[in-house]
C-alpha cells in the first residue's frame, strides 16, 4: 500500500522586482494600514503602479515620487497665481461659466488686473461647455501663454468684458493677504484671510495676530478657505498666539501603527520642529492676542494643517467653523527613501503614517470637519472680495460675531458689477479643491523622524 502524503504544500511566494521588494517592505514598518497589505502582491514593472497596489481603500493621499518623471503639469495658482470654479447658473441654463476665487497679490494675474469674481466664458478661444471643460482645465495646467475671455453681468444680462492675457512668470505668494477689524460700535472683530501654512513666512502670519493686540478685538476670523495646510509647525505657532496655553500643554497626538505606537507632542516641541524662525515658544506668545472666540471659514479645499488648527484647538478655545465641510486629510506622512550609500533606490516614498488628534484624542475626519454653519460662497455671483462685510462666508461670521451690521475700520474695493439675482449656482469643478487634494499631506521631514518605528520583518 502506497502512503498519501496529506500535507499541503506551501505556495512559493512570488520573487518581487528589488523596487517592489524595497516599497513593500517600507510600507510593512510603516504604512498605518500595514495590517491591511496583501499577503502576495503582484510583482509590476511599473514601480509607481506597484505602490498604488498596496494602497488601501481607505486611503486617498499616499503617494510616491519617481525624480527621473518630467512632471510639467501643475495648477492655475502655481503658473498664474489664480484660481477659479466653473460654475451653473440657474440664470443661464445648459451653460457653464468660470468664475475666478483667489488672486495672488502681486502674482502673474494679479499685475494683469484680473480679480476675484471675474467671470470668464472661454480660455484661448475655447468656449466652456460640458464637452470641452476637461480641455479647459488641462490648459489652465500647462504654464503656456493663456487668454480668458471675461463677462460683465449688466441688468442680469451677460455681456462680454476685457480679454484678459496671462503669462507664467515667477513669483511669491505672501500667504496673510488681507487684515481687517469689523466693529458694531462696541465690539469689534478682527479678519485675517490666510492662504498657506507656509513656515518661510511665519513671522507674516504672527505679526499680522499681533497687529489687533492694542486694538481691542473680542473675536478673530481666520479666513482658511482655500488654505491646502503646510507645516504643522506653523499651526501651532497660530495656535499658540489665540489661545492661553502654556508650553508643556498638549497640541498633538500622533497614532502609529502597531511598530510604532502613539506619540504626544506639546505646544513647545511642535512649534521646535519648525525650520524657520520663530523657533520656540516662548518667541511665539510674544504675539499673542485674547479672543473670546476663533472664527474659521473653510471649504471643500480646506485641508492638512488648517483642518489639524481647527480641531487641535477646540480644547482650548471656542472654534466656530464657518462654510463648507473640509477635505478631510486628518493623517500625517513623512519622506521615506533608500539612505544606503550608494542609493540603490531612487523613489521617494509618501506613506500616510500617522492619524492625528488633539489633546481629547479627538480626530478621525477623514470625511472632513462639519461646519456649525453651512454657507456657500457660489450660492450667489459674482463672488465678494475677501474683506468685503457683504461676502457670503464673513458675513455670516460678522452676524455671528456681531450680531448687526458692522461698521468696517477700513475700506475694501468691491466688484463692481451687479449681483446675479438667481440663488442656487452649483459649482461642477474647484482648482482650488483639485490642488489641495494633490498637495503632500503633513509631514514630520524628510526621513528622519525622530521616532522608533521597529521592522516587522520576521
Amino acid at each position: 500500500m502506497i502512503a498519501i502524503s496529506c500535507k499541503k504544500e506551501k505556495q512559493a511566494a512570488l520573487i518581487l522586482p528589488e523596487a517592489n521588494q524595497w516599497i513593500l517592505d517600507s510600507m510593512k514598518v510603516y504604512y498605518y494600514w500595514n495590517e491591511q497589505l496583501p499577503k502576495q502582491p503582484e510583482p509590476n514593472n511599473s514601480a509607481s503602479l506597484f505602490f498604488q497596489g498596496l494602497r488601501y481603500s481607505a486611503d486617498r493621499f499616499s503617494y510616491m515620487e519617481d525624480p527621473a518623471a518630467n512632471t510639467t503639469e501643475y495648477s492655475s495658482f502655481a503658473y498664474y497665481g489664480f484660481e477659479y470654479a466653473l460654475v451653473q447658473m440657474p440664470a443661464f441654463p445648459g451653460r457653464i461659466f468660470g468664475t475666478v476665487t483667489l488672486v495672488v497679490p502681486n502674482g502673474p494675474a494679479a499685475k494683469k488686473g484680473l480679480k476675484r469674481g471675474d467671470l470668464f466664458s472661454a480660455v484661448n478661444g475655447i468656449e466652456i461647455n460640458s464637452s470641452s471643460s476637461n480641455a479647459i482645465k488641462q490648459l489652465l495646467k500647462q504654464g503656456a501663454n493663456i487668454s480668458l475671455q471675461t463677462l460683465k453681468v449688466v441688468n442680469d444680462q451677460l455681456i462680454s468684458g476685457p480679454l484678459f492675457s496671462i503669462s507664467y512668470s515667477y513669483f511669491r505668494e505672501q500667504p496673510v493677504y488681507l487684515t481687517k477689524i469689523f466693529s458694531n460700535g462696541n465690539k469689534k472683530t478682527g479678519y485675517i484671510f490666510y492662504n498657506n501654512f507656509n513656515d518661510e513666512f511665519d513671522r507674516n502670519i504672527l505679526d499680522s495676530i499681533a497687529k489687533f493686540k492694542n486694538k481691542g478685538i473680542k473675536d478673530l476670523i481666520l479666513d482658511l478657505r482655500y488654505n491646502p495646510g503646510g507645516a504643522v509647525s506653523s499651526a501651532a505657532k497660530v495656535a499658540a498666539a489665540v489661545v492661553s496655553v502654556n508650553e508643556g500643554e498638549i497640541f498633538l497626538v500622533s497614532q502609529a501603527n502597531k511598530n510604532g505606537g502613539r506619540f504626544t507632542d506639546s505646544f513647545g516641541q511642535t512649534i521646535a520642529k519648525g525650520s524657520s524662525l520663530p523657533r520656540t515658544f516662548a518667541e511665539v506668545i510674544n504675539s499673542r492676542i485674547s479672543i473670546e472666540k476663533l472664527f474659521v471659514l473653510t471649504s471643500s479645499a480646506t485641508a492638512s494643517s488648517a483642518e489639524l488648527l481647527i480641531n487641535n484647538l477646540k480644547p482650548y478655545l471656542n472654534v466656530v467653523q464657518i462654510g463648507e465641510k473640509t477635505i478631510g486629510k486628518d493623517m500625517s506622512s513623512f519622506e521615506i527613501y533608500d539612505q544606503r550609500v550608494p542609493k540603490k533606490i531612487m523613489y521617494v516614498l509618501h506613506p500616510l503614517i500617522f492619524k492625528l488628534y488633539n489633546s481629547k484624542l479627538q480626530g478621525d475626519y477623514s470625511a472632513g470637519l462639519v461646519p456649525d454653519y453651512f454657507a456657500d460662497e457660489f450660492s450667489t455671483l459674482p463672488l465678494k472680495e475677501f474683506g468685503d462685510k457683504e461676502e457670503i462666508l464673513l458675513k455670516k461670521a460678522l452676524e455671528v460675531s456681531l450680531g448687526t451690521s458692522p461698521i468696517i475700520s477700513s475700506k475694501v474695493a468691491s466688484n463692481k458689477v451687479a449681483p446675479i439675482l438667481s440663488a442656487n449656482t452649483k459649482a461642477v469643478f474647484q482648482s482650488s479643491f483639485a490642488r489641495s487634494t494633490t498637495m503632500s499631506p503633513i509631514s514630520f521631514g524628510r526621513g528622519k523622524t525622530g521616532l522608533d518605528f521597529k521592522s516587522n520583518k520576521k
